[in-house]
């Protein structure tokens, strides 16, 4: 498992029309094995490390290739547990694409604190997604960013 820092930020839940270019974008929801990852931000003031939220992300298989089923995973934890209770949004959108081609999916928990979304990417490229995490207890959104590729 190749592990990846992630770029994070906290604001605003900006949404963004689902684009035609994204439309072949056929995600349900499954269970899933990590393959890559980052790391997460902190929510609230303060900086002790139970106040922490961990944001992991991976793809399954590691190598995700063009219409194959491909799973993405946000592992989301907080002072090293798992968080079981969040609204978890994927932005996802191609690299060369304009603002207005990102489309955003949730993602279904499994209750031990990964949140997961599966379908098949119909165009080959590196891909980049933003994490909009949401716990329950806090209420207070939390975003990471990635990147992936899918290969032909």
């Amino acid at each position: 498992m190749r592990r990846r820092e992630g770029n994070v930020r906290r604001g605003s839940f900006v949404a963004w029309m689902i684009p035609a270019t994204l439309t072949a974008l056929l995600l349900l929801s499954a269970c899933s094995s990590g393959s890559r990852a980052g790391s997460g931000a902190s929510s609230g003031s303060g900086g002790a490390e139970e106040d922490r939220y961990g944001i992991a992300f991976s793809t399954y298989p590691e190598t995700l290739k063009q219409n194959e089923s491909a799973e993405l995973k946000v592992e989301v934890t907080k002072g090293g547990a798992p968080v079981k209770e969040a609204a978890v949004i994927l932005e996802l959108w191609p690299k060369d694409a304009s603002s207005n081609s990102h489309a955003q999916m949730p993602a279904k928990a499994d209750g031990k604190g990964n949140y997961l979304l599966k379908g098949q990417f119909s165009e080959e490229g590196t891909y980049y997604v933003i994490a909009h995490i949401t716990p329950k207890e806090t209420g207070q959104m939390t975003m990471a960013g990635f990147d992936f590729e899918v290969a032909p």
